[in-house]
């Protein structure tokens, strides 16, 4: 006997068809932090797609854009958030429009006070006075050879986009340390709204993109250097025979070039061993760092003109990597401006 053949009513096709495709949408998913939890701030937040879509995320504080990046399948970064309650959202936006969001609620317990405790200060000192040292390479009529420098501060003509950066060099007198490596860590950029007053934190690693420059920058092109990974996630790098080492976040961020009150970058370095197997020679070690910020027209592409670089927005002071951990910044805001509103920045345990 033939045996019958089951058809399905169209209904129930249609059904099947429609829940297959909300399966293949992709969904967000907070790892962190958990909903219902209390944690300090800087928060660390994790979110990813189910499906790997590139796609615009954007982070929502209390209904408020804290945090973008365009063309990924997850984030991670550092909320720095006030004492209080926070509906932390965050949206995927895909190419054809299409949205998925979740969102974790959570509760921020006061700050412990930051050391050092005048915080402002401490930003503020590394735009004023020499460098500690002359970075090898880079000729005396650069501005920022001999000192900190400002270019484009808190005007960027329109553009809409800017990334922190940070840089390692050897000391003019050379390096006699074969043994040695500078560890980085929390390269973040800070912007100050002029309309609320109120900080945004706008980049957010401890994992940068990088380079090895020419020392002068005649080229702007970097070969790879030697990046490595350190056992906490962090990176440590080299630099030496004509290039510095340059770092900067891989996703620039997104500004309103007419509401910028303020900007402050900042990144955490310190010498490290290369070969644990071999001499600590740390102590014979001369290495440079500071920091910086550039503008761009937008978050992905180049800059216009005929530049071989882009205009930058400052360049803060070159000081020495020590076997601690040191901060160096910049900022374009005076020392009674970030004494009166300094950012959510936490400094415990590290040096300026």
């Amino acid at each position: 006997m033939k045996p019958e053949r089951t058809v399905l009513p169209l209904v129930y096709v249609l059904v099947m068809f429609v829940l297959a495709g909300v399966n293949l949408r992709a969904q967000v998913t907070i790892s962190s932090p958990e909903n219902g939890t209390t944690v300090s701030s800087p928060v660390p937040l994790n979110a990813a797609l189910s499906v790997a879509q590139p796609s615009s995320m954007t982070v929502y504080d209390n209904g408020s854009p804290v945090f973008q990046q365009q063309s990924v399948s997850s984030i991670g970064t550092l909320l720095a958030l006030n004492a209080g309650t926070h509906l932390i959202t965050v949206k995927a936006t895909k190419a054809n429009g299409q949205v998925s969001s979740a969102s974790t609620a959570i509760a921020v317990t006061p700050a412990e006070p930051s050391v050092p405790v005048d915080l402002g200060t401490v930003i503020a000192s590394d735009m004023s006075g020499k460098n500690e040292g002359l970075p090898q390479g880079v000729p005396l009529s650069y501005a920022w050879a001999a000192g900190p420098a400002t270019v484009m501060g808190n005007n960027p003509g329109g553009w809409k986009a800017m990334t922190a950066w940070g840089v390692v060099y050897v000391a003019s007198q050379g390096n006699r340390a074969i043994n040695t490596r500078v560890n980085i860590r929390n390269v973040q950029a800070y912007v100050l709204r002029k309309s609320t007053g109120k900080w945004l934190l706008l980049q957010s690693t401890s994992t940068p993109d990088g380079g090895a420059y020419p020392a002068d920058f005649s080229v702007n092109a970097g070969m790879a250097g030697d990046p490595r990974t350190e056992p906490d996630g962090t990176i440590s790098v080299t630099a030496g025979k004509g290039y510095n080492y340059h770092f900067y976040p891989s996703v620039r961020g997104a500004i309103d070039p007419d509401d910028i009150g303020g900007i402050v970058t900042l990144f955490q370095a310190r010498l490290i061993v290369g070969n644990p197997a071999l001499a600590d020679d740390r102590s014979i070690a001369a290495y440079l760092a500071g920091s910086g910020g550039d503008y761009y027209p937008a978050l992905t592409g180049q800059w216009p003109g005929s530049l071989s670089y882009n205009p930058g927005i400052a360049i803060g002071k070159e000081k020495y990597v020590k076997t601690f951990w040191r901060v160096f910044c910049m900022t374009t805001m005076t020392t009674a401006q970030l004494q009166r509103n300094p950012p959510p920045v936490n400094l415990i345990g590290v040096e300026p």
